[in-house]
């Protein structure tokens, strides 16, 4: 479940003082996803974006229209609906009227796009896409890469401690050599060793 704010919260978030977010939530009170009433209102975290807009915007000292009208484009407008009028409501409309009108609600944002909008839309996931494929086969790549130096790195490893093995017997055999050669010396005698 989404975590809700009061305005005590998004005032630390934002940085701005509690009195200048009521103000600004009486005017825009419309664009500001919330639920309850009075003192209980608490926001949903996308309207701390939405409280940012309307600062920067007062900020530039825009007028309400020319703020309301950003905030026309770039958010949804959040109508708050009375639980029991919603029910009567309900109980007046019939099942068809009621999918009719959420269908309605669903394509009024397509509605407001035209053609090359849309199509600009499409271009650009297009694009991700084929990048996000490019990105896939660099890693492939760079996996084969990788599985062939693990590989390399392997049979190296298995070769150096042949060569090793190989290298330590030969010095085994060669000092066996060498204390053979010295006790053979010691065992002759004073005069042995003398006339050999």
């Amino acid at each position: 479940m989404t975590e809700l704010l009061s305005i005590k919260d998004i005032s630390q978030e934002l940085g701005i003082p509690q009195s200048t977010l009521r103000y600004y939530r009486d005017l825009f009170m419309d664009y500001l996803p919330s639920s309850g009433e009075g003192k209980k209102k608490r926001f949903y975290p996308e309207a701390v974006a939405v409280f940012q807009s309307i600062s920067k915007s007062m900020h530039k000292n825009k007028s309400y229209e020319d703020i309301a009208s950003d905030l026309n484009q770039r958010f949804t407008r959040f109508i708050e609906v009375d639980e029991t009028e919603n029910q009567s409501q309900q109980s007046s409309a019939t099942q068809s009227q009621q999918q009719e009108i959420s269908q309605i609600q669903a394509l009024t944002p397509l509605t407001q796009l035209d053609g090359s909008a849309i199509m600009a839309v499409v271009a650009s996931q297009n694009q991700a896409l084929q990048q996000i494929a490019a990105t896939i086969s660099a890693v492939n790549e760079q996996q084969a890469e990788l599985q062939n130096l693990k590989s390399e790195v392997t049979k190296l490893e298995e070769r150096l401690e042949t060569e090793l093995t190989d290298h330590f017997q030969l010095i085994d055999i060669r000092l066996r050599q060498i204390m053979e050669e010295k006790e053979a010396r010691k065992a002759k005698s004073f005069w042995q060793r003398l006339f050999a």
